[in-house]
């Protein structure tokens, strides 16, 4: 490829020394020049751009502002009558540029992103003069992300509360007496006291999960505490224990699995793997929104964990980045099956209004009844928020959202790919009997579907295809990925007066729960 290497960087020793402190010795020199970068107010700021045969960087002074893999640039829009374009940069925020040599630097980085990618990088080319308009800078993502987080939190909160799912009450901060037998899944018999409590990880209406030691073994485990009273009063005693039924039961590379499930008198503990790389949602507000190539893997193992649990008559009506996990090594982990309903195919429906506001399909809004089709609808819509930030009908308006799920009109960024929107347009479609997955055919009619076709399902599944993002992650007990507003406070298990009318060690009600089933569900 010819070099328009015009400040003549590759002779510069401090622009060298640069490229070996980013790890790019190997990178060679093909652009430079000097540009004017604009910012959100319009006002102008002199700047080096220098490409390269992996990146983009956008220098001042010999120091690099910001380095950018040509693989992340999602397209380029240029204008057609001034010297404006703008890198869309979809894992960030865009970079506003004028420079004379607009139109070179675009065809430069259109051939180097072909080499280095081996797929076209889309050019928009528009006649607006002025492309201000069409920037996401860095203030607007981080209002944006910040908006959303809030109101997608409290949203959900109220969804619960009108639904009356469990909330948890004020504890008050001593260890508890723990009373009554207690029994592990597979027959070892533990207590509390077999564990050694080391941070909150999160809390919510369902409930707290902690991050706990085995005593004994040392095995870093994740343990969540139900308290009996809450579960009996909001009339959750068949969910909580289909719940455990299904954790332990199901045995997938892409699911949590349940270690051991015990009760005392006034709790249920369930102990499940620790999964550290934290919440998909924590790392989705960090990044705002991810590439392609990594909403695919995500979504293309979510797929074979919902396709697996539709084989088994459940659907699981609750996915959103919260209840997905990532692992050390950047695979996602299902969790959280208490909204899971059991013996549902493809002809028979449920009627049971819950889920996340901002992922129900129209058939839950409108009280229609609804079967497997449901998980299909979330997916299209995790897949949309992972590609652009926020789902595709959201308000923070719950009953504005509510009407533009049944009503508006599906539309996509301009960076979405053709596949992309193809397949977002048939998951999110508001026919369930039209919907893509909702036939015979239920999860093998999606992985069919062009934007997966450069998944290996059997490589997918034995988890050998390489991750584009791993968690930092720096020891077993490491909890940087999750959100430090539960993690500082004081691990403890406090005191619960014993659910009502739950005589008998309080294990009445609860019998179900410490079932022990012979192995994985089969069919």
């Amino acid at each position: 490829m010819q070099s328009s290497d015009y400040l003549k960087l590759s002779g510069k020793t401090p622009v060298l020394k640069l490229l070996v402190s980013c790890n790019a010795h190997n990178e060679k020199i093909i652009f430079s020049d000097v540009v004017k970068k604009i910012n959100r107010k319009g006002s102008t700021q002199k700047r080096i751009l220098m490409i390269t045969t992996r990146a983009i960087y956008n220098l001042e002074n010999n120091k690099c502002k910001r380095r950018i893999e040509v693989q992340d640039i999602g397209k380029i829009i240029v204008s057609r009558v001034s010297d404006q374009f703008i890198l869309h940069i979809p894992k960030e925020y865009d970079y506003h540029y004028s420079s004379s040599r607009s139109k070179e630097i675009t065809s430069i980085l259109e051939k180097v992103h072909h080499v280095y990618v081996g797929e076209s990088l889309t050019v928009e080319t528009l006649d607006d003069k002025d492309l201000t308009k069409y920037v996401l800078t860095k203030k607007d993502l981080e209002k944006r992300n910040k908006s959303a987080h809030m109101a997608r939190r409290s949203s959900a909160g109220d969804l619960m509360k009108s639904m009356q799912k469990l909330g948890l009450a004020e504890e008050k901060p001593q260890m508890p007496k723990v009373e009554g037998e207690t029994h592990a899944v597979f027959g070892e018999k533990v207590t509390i006291d077999d564990f050694e409590l080391l941070k909150v990880l999160g809390k919510g209406s369902f409930g707290k999960v902690m991050q706990v030691k085995k005593k004994g073994t040392g095995e870093i485990l994740a343990m969540k505490i139900l308290q009996k009273d809450k579960v009996l009063e909001k009339h959750q005693l068949e969910h909580t224990k289909a719940e455990r039924h299904i954790l332990q039961a199901v045995q997938h590379p892409f699911m949590v699995h349940l270690r051991f499930a015990f009760q005392s008198e006034s709790k249920l503990y369930m102990i499940l793997d620790y999964v550290n790389g934290g919440e998909l949602f924590f790392h989705l507000q960090n990044s705002v929104r991810f590439s392609e190539v990594r909403a695919r893997l995500y979504g293309a193992e979510i797929l074979l964990a919902l396709g697996h649990l539709h084989k088994l008559g459940i659907i699981y009506r609750d996915l959103k980045p919260e209840n997905i996990l990532l692992d050390k090594e950047g695979h996602v982990r299902l969790t959280d099956f208490g909204l899971a309903k059991q013996n549902i195919d493809t002809d028979n429906k449920t009627y049971t209004f819950c889920g996340t506001p901002e992922y129900l399909a129209p058939e839950v809004v409108t009280s229609e009844g609804h079967g497997r089709g449901v998980d299909w609808w979330s997916l299209g819509t995790l897949i949309y928020e992972m590609m652009n930030g926020l789902p595709p009908f959201y308000d923070p308006n719950m009953t504005e959202m509510y009407k533009k799920i049944i009503h508006q009109p599906l539309n996509f960024p301009s960076f979405f790919s053709a596949s992309a929107k193809d397949l977002l347009s048939k998951l999110l479609e508001r026919n369930p009997e039209k919907r893509l997955g909702s036939g015979e055919g239920d999860v093998e009619e999606i992985k069919a579907h062009p934007f997966f076709e450069s998944i290996d399902w059997d490589k997918l599944y034995k988890r050998e295809v390489e991750t584009p993002f791993k968690p930092q992650v720096g020891s077993d007990t490491d909890v940087q990925n999750f959100d430090s507003c539960f993690t500082n406070e004081i691990a403890r298990d406090s005191v619960v007066a014993p659910a009502k009318g739950n005589a008998g060690g309080g294990t009445a009600n609860f019998d179900g729960f410490t079932f022990m089933p012979q192995g994985p569900l089969k069919r």
